[in-house]
């Protein structure tokens, strides 16, 4: 999971905002998450959710699918704590996004060695995921000043290549005994080589394939709208409708609810006047 999942969807990303480029007012608007409510109920689908495939891969009921349900647990839970506690250091206050962004790296973070390593190794990996990818997400990515909106490579990317290499040196035979079986000569050694030469093949395979293909669609197709169509919205655009509707009357756009309020002032007037 880390190097499949994590690692090659977060370096992918980092590719793709370099190629893609900047939103249209990136550094002078605020692009905030239009709904912290629904950022909670995602994060907690994504906490339980996680629990199939870490204890799930265990592929039995057995006590490496306990371990791995444990560890999953504690490293998502320290991390969530750890990344607001960093921003109430650094910025006065913690903040509900702060502690989903520390929940979904610390699941990221552990989900390579959920089930190779200890509870006590998981919680100094929760620790970990929530201080490294906080950095990436924050100081990293105002330092080169690439547009990340969803934070896939400080969270997904960063976390899931320190997870892979984490699990060489963490993971145990005490925890799974297929390491005794399979990896004996190197586990407690040099797993973390291996472990590192898998992140390189991964890196090279994910970055090199998604430069590819993204530079292939834009010569071809284009990645990017017009900045008239940024503006508006691609729903508008593409669809000629909007997720939301906060105008009087549920019109699709401003100039239908104008549209509205002026058909409905006549009904205003006759009722003010029969009153």
């Amino acid at each position: 999971g880390g190097t499949v999942v994590h690692m090659s969807s977060g370096w992918s990303a980092l590719v793709l905002c370099l190629i893609l480029g900047k939103r249209s007012g990136f550094g002078k608007r605020v692009f905030a998450p239009h709904s912290l409510v629904l950022t909670m109920v995602g994060t907690s689908m994504l906490w339980v959710g996680w629990y199939g495939f870490n204890a799930g891969s265990a592929v039995a009921s057995d006590g490496v699918a306990a371990n791995a349900f444990t560890t999953t647990t504690l490293a998502a839970a320290v991390a969530a704590a750890v990344w607001p506690l960093l921003e109430w250091l650094t910025r006065g206050k913690p903040t509900v996004l702060g502690f989903c962004s520390g929940a979904v790296a610390g699941l990221v973070v552990i989900t390579p060695g959920a089930g190779f390593v200890t509870p006590s190794s998981a919680v100094l990996i929760g620790v970990l995921a929530g201080v490294v990818p906080f950095l990436a997400c924050t100081k990293m990515k105002a330092f080169f000043k690439y547009d990340d909106a969803l934070d896939t490579f400080g969270v997904h990317g960063v976390g899931g290549t320190m997870g892979a290499l984490l699990t060489g040196f963490f993971a145990t035979p005490e925890v799974n005994a297929n390491l005794s079986t399979n990896l004996a000569g190197i586990v407690g050694k040099t797993l973390w080589l291996e472990q590192l030469k898998a992140i390189g093949l991964t890196l090279t395979l994910s970055v090199g394939a998604t430069a590819v293909i993204a530079y292939a669609l834009k010569a071809v197709l284009g990645l990017r709208p017009s900045l008239e169509g940024e503006e508006e919205g691609l729903d508008q655009t593409d669809h000629g409708e909007a997720g939301y509707h906060p105008e009087e009357g549920g019109a699709h756009s401003s100039s239908e609810s104008a549209e509205a309020m002026e058909m409905l002032q006549p009904a205003k007037l006759h009722r003010a006047e029969r009153a």
